[in-house]
C-alpha cells in the first residue's frame, strides 16, 4: 500500500460495527482487500526494527517523506510477539476506526463526548489473561529507537488507573522506560489525572496500583488523548469510545493487585507505581531519553517514579503495539482528539462575525503546535482574529500557530493550506502576534536559549489568510 493511495474506496461503509479489539481491526481491514505488510526479516528490537521502520515507511515529522505510514507487522528473532506499526499514521484510517466520515473524525469525536456516556462493563475471564510471562518485562520485545537512547522503551502502554465504581479514572500513554524485568520508570505530566492519584497515593504512604494496556481496541486509543472541555478531569475517556462502539468497553479487575485493566488488550502489565524515583537516563550514560513526536531527541528526565512490575498476562498469539516517535502516528493520534476539544471550545466562545467550521492539526507540527481553523466569516472586524488566537491558547496551550482560512480551503491538504498562504496573505496587516508565553521545550525554537537566555518561552501567532470581505470578486478559484 504505497503512501499515497486512497483508502477511501475499500474503508468507508454508511454503518458497521466498530473493532472491540485490536485483532479484530487488523482482520477486518486485510478482508477489505488492504495490505498488512509481513516483515519478516528476523530483526531486532534493540535498534533494527524502529530504524528500518523509520528509514523506509515513517513520515513527517519522522522524516522529511509525505503521506501516510502503512500497517507494518514484524516478525521478531525469536519468533515471539510479532511487532505492530503504523495503524494510527493515516487520518483516513483513523476516521475509518471511528466510524465516522472523511474528514468528519474530529466530528464524530465530539458528538460521541457529548452523547450520554456509555460505562465500561466488568468481565471476570478477560481474554487478555490468556497467558502468562513468566519473565515479565523481558518477554516483550520492548524497542530501543536509536543508539542514542536511555534505554528500551514502551511507548503505547495505556496505563488504567483509578476507581471505574467510584467514578476517577485516569486514562493515558506515557513514556516507560525499561530499567530490568520487573521495573520501569515513567513520565507524568503535573496537573493530569495520573498525577492526581499518584499525589493522592502518596499523601496516604501507599503505592498506586495500575495496569500498562498494550494492543488495547483501536477505539479506545484514540478516546484516550480526549481533554476539556469534551471530558471532566476523572472520566469520559472510557465512556466515550463506548458511545462510539456501541456497547461499553469491557475491563476485569487485575489478578495481582486492586487495579483494573482493559479486557481485550492484546497485554497487561500488572504493576504500582511508587514513591521511589530514579533518573530516566540511569546506567545508560546517556543525556537522551529517545526520540521525540516533533523530531527531535528528548532530553532523558530526573527523578521520575518507578513502576514495580507484579505480572505480565497476554492474549494467545499476542501482538505488541507500539509506536515510535517521531512519526506521523503519534501525530495523528494526538491531532484528533485535540481538535475535537478545540471545536467544542470555539464553538461555546463564538465570535458573532466567524463561525468556525473545521479544525486541524497538521501532522508537520506533531499533531499540536500548528491548527489550521477553516472558518465562515461574515464581515471584517479588527478583533475577531486577535480574540480566535486567545480563544485558542486558552484551550490548547500547546498551540504556538493558528492558519484561518476560508471555505474553499481544505485543511487536511498542506498543498492547498499553502497556496492560500501565497496569495492570501500580507504579514503587515495578516499577522498576529503575542509575545512572553511560556515555551514548550520539545520544541527547540521555545526553548531556552533561544528568545531568552535562560526561560523557555514562545510567541503565539495567527495568521489570517481569509479573503478581505469586500475583495472576494478577486479570489474566486478557478
Amino acid at each position: 500500500m504505497p503512501h499515497t493511495t486512497s483508502l477511501t474506496p475499500g474503508l468507508r461503509t454508511s454503518a458497521r460495527r466498530l473493532h472491540t479489539s485490536l485483532r479484530d481491526a487488523l482482520s477486518d481491514y486485510r478482508a477489505r482487500g488492504f495490505a498488512v505488510r509481513e516483515a519478516d526479516v528476523g530483526l531486532r528490537p534493540n535498534l533494527e526494527i524502529a530504524g528500518h521502520y523509520r528509514t523506509q515507511f515513517a513520515t513527517v515529522p519522522g522524516s522529511s517523506k509525505s503521506g501516510d505510514e502503512p500497517v507494518v507487522l514484524y516478525q521478531t528473532k525469536n519468533g515471539d510477539f510479532p511487532v505492530l506499526l503504523g495503524l494510527f499514521g493515516s487520518r483516513e484510517r483513523n476516521e475509518w476506526l471511528l466510524g465516522a466520515r472523511a474528514r468528519e473524525g474530529a466530528h464524530t469525536l465530539m458528538r460521541a463526548a457529548l452523547s450520554r456516556p456509555l460505562r465500561p462493563s466488568w468481565v471476570a475471564n478477560p481474554p487478555c489473561r490468556e497467558q502468562q510471562a513468566p519473565d515479565r518485562l523481558a518477554a516483550l520485545p520492548t524497542l530501543t529507537s536509536t543508539s542514542q537512547d536511555a534505554g528500551s522503551f514502551i511507548t503505547s502502554g495505556l496505563v488504567c488507573a483509578g476507581e471505574p465504581n467510584s467514578g476517577f479514572v485516569s486514562l493515558s500513554i506515557h513514556r516507560m522506560r525499561v530499567l530490568d524485568d520487573g521495573h520501569l520508570t515513567i513520565w507524568i505530566l503535573p496537573g493530569r489525572d495520573l498525577d492526581h492519584l499518584y499525589r493522592q497515593a502518596a499523601k496516604a504512604g501507599r503505592a498506586l496500583p495500575l495496569s500498562i494496556n498494550i494492543g488495547v481496541p483501536p477505539v479506545v486509543y484514540l478516546t484516550s488523548s480526549l481533554s476539556s472541555p469534551l471530558v471532566a478531569p476523572g472520566g469520559g475517556e472510557l465512556e466515550t469510545a463506548g458511545v462510539l462502539l456501541g456497547r461499553p468497553v469491557e475491563i476485569a479487575r487485575c489478578a495481582t493487585n486492586s487495579a483494573f485493566c482493559l479486557a481485550q488488550s492484546e497485554i497487561v502489565i500488572e504493576a504500582s507505581l511508587l514513591q521511589q524515583t530514579v533518573a530516566e537516563s540511569s546506567g545508560s550514560g546517556s543525556d537522551f531519553s529517545m526520540p521525540e513526536f516533533l523530531g527531535y531527541m528528548g532530553k532523558a528526565q530526573d527523578n521520575l517514579p518507578v513502576v514495580r512490575v507484579s505480572g505480565v498476562f497476554h492474549r494467545r498469539n499476542a501482538i505488541y503495539q507500539t509506536f515510535i516517535g517521531p512519526g506521523k502516528e503519534q501525530s495523528e493520534l494526538l491531532a484528533l482528539a485535540s481538535e475535537a476539544a478545540i471545536l467544542m471550545h470555539l464553538n461555546r466562545v463564538a465570535e458573532p462575525h466567524l463561525r468556525v467550521k473545521d479544525a486541524h492539526y497538521l501532522a508537520a507540527g506533531g499533531g499540536q503546535l500548528l491548527l489550521v481553523l477553516q472558518v465562515e466569516k461574515r464581515l471584517d472586524h479588527p478583533e475577531s482574529m486577535p480574540r480566535l488566537r486567545d480563544a485558542v491558547m486558552q484551550s490548547h496551550a500547546l498551540s504556538k500557530g493558528i492558519i484561518v482560512v476560508d471555505e474553499d480551503v481544505n485543511i487536511h491538504s498542506p498543498e492547498d493550506v499553502f497556496w492560500a498562504l501565497a496569495t492570501r496573505f500580507q504579514p503587515s496587516v495578516d499577522l498576529y502576534v503575542s509575545s512572553g508565553a511560556a515555551g514548550f521545550s520539545l520544541d527547540p525554537s521555545q526553548a531556552a536559549g533561544y528568545l531568552h537566555a535562560t526561560n523557555p518561552v514562545t510567541d503565539k501567532y495567527l495568521m489570517d489568510l481569509t479573503v478581505p470581505c469586500h475583495l472576494r470578486p478577486q479570489f474566486v478559484r478557478t
